[in-house]
């Protein structure tokens, strides 16, 4: 394959998960007009913050991952708080994950906790034995759930309706944010392009914007489509309105494919948890496992829905990592240690503005989750 487009479908891939389930819920809490103005005003930040680890990494002479990034252009102590977020943002997706597909099971009649037990045990078991492929399967995944995702926005057009979209809700304006923020991280995913792109670094700019371009308009698409085709009764998980409302297709297709999108995430990143563990942290096999997926289980307690738990996880571990990044791109413009194939030419006070905007969406909705935890 084109290396250009082996890093794109690499990005593509990390990016493209089951936060996209839960975009059409969140975003017509608000309106589709409104929410449309938010997934591009936010993926065009996140874009650009993608671009600025892309820049990053080349201004660096060795591999690095974020955390060394971290370490090398800020210190140690970066190094340890990157890592706690990288590691709490892969606990959110996993409890999303477990509490998602005991959603889906839920629908055969079974109560939530056994539903969510009946999918924990047995992908829980596969990540601690492995199943060989799963990892490695990603150039065969990412188009297979791609596909799917394309299949079901274009079935759910043949019951589209306009009015659908006319809805404006000012008052939930920050519903979507953490959500579209969860579902558009992709920027692990950076520095492994580059270690595939080594002998052609130049291409790195071009790959990142075609890696999330893909997802970019994919979701957008998956969200008009949903919207219209639902008259207001979106479910958290898309695909399970679609299915109560428009019988056997969605019910089938739709919920088997949103519980293997949200099972292969469950497995990729419960195997990358323990991996941490494992080989960063010399923690036995054993406990490394433990470790990584028992904490999921915190979904048996229902304190949160799907998309909350989504939304939380974009807030508190996705927008302060973008926070470092556009610090060590700031750092990196008089420290870095060779001459980058790409130069993006941002203005400092625009450096403090983003920086800002992520700070602020942080702190309000981790607000608004507490008082919502309060209020129950």
């Amino acid at each position: 394959m084109n290396k250009t487009l082996e890093a794109s479908f690499i990005f593509a891939g990390t990016i493209i998960g089951a936060g996209v389930l839960g975009l059409p819920y969140v975003i017509e809490q608000v309106g589709f007009l409104i929410g449309l103005i938010e997934i591009i005003l936010l993926g065009f930040l996140i874009l650009l913050i993608c671009l600025m680890l892309g820049e990053i990494t080349l201004r660096t002479k060795r591999p690095h991952q974020l955390p060394g990034l971290a370490e090398r252009y800020i210190g140690k102590k970066t190094k340890h708080l990157v890592t706690f977020l990288s590691v709490g943002f892969i606990y959110g997706a996993l409890i999303a994950y477990v509490q998602g597909c005991g959603d889906i099971l839920s629908l055969l009649g079974i109560p939530p906790v056994i539903a969510k037990l009946l999918f924990f045990i047995p992908f829980a078991a596969i990540t601690y034995f492995g199943v060989k492929g799963v990892e490695e399967g990603e150039s065969i995944l990412t188009p297979l759930i791609i596909l799917g995702i394309f299949i079901i926005s274009i079935v759910s057009l043949f019951y589209f309706d306009l009015t659908n979209l006319a809805k404006v809700e000012f008052s939930n304006f920050l519903t979507p944010v953490g959500v579209i923020m969860f579902a558009l991280a992709g920027l692990f995913a950076i520095p492994q392009m580059k270690e595939v792109l080594w002998l052609e670094k130049e291409k790195l700019k071009k790959s990142i914007l075609i890696g999330f371009s893909i997802p970019f308009i994919l979701y957008i698409f998956f969200v008009f489509s949903c919207i219209g085709a639902l008259d207001g009764e979106v479910s958290e998980i898309a695909t399970i309105s679609l299915g109560e409302h428009y019988g056997p297709f969605f019910l089938i297709f739709g919920n088997l494919f949103a519980f293997f999108a949200m099972a292969t995430c469950f497995i990729s990143l419960g195997n990358s948890l323990r991996e941490i563990y494992n080989q960063d942290y010399k923690i036995n096999k054993n406990l490394s496992f433990i470790l990584a997926v028992f904490p999921s289980l915190i979904a048996l307690a229902g304190l949160s829905t799907f998309t909350e738990i989504l939304s939380l996880t974009g807030a508190l571990f996705i927008a302060p990592l973008m926070i470092i990044i556009v610090y060590i791109f700031y750092k990196i413009k008089k420290i870095g240690e060779r001459k980058p194939e790409y130069e993006l030419k941002i203005p400092e006070w625009s450096l403090w503005l983003i920086g800002l905007f992520f700070l602020f969406i942080t702190i309000l909705i981790s607000c608004q989750e507490i008082i919502r935890a309060i209020s129950l």
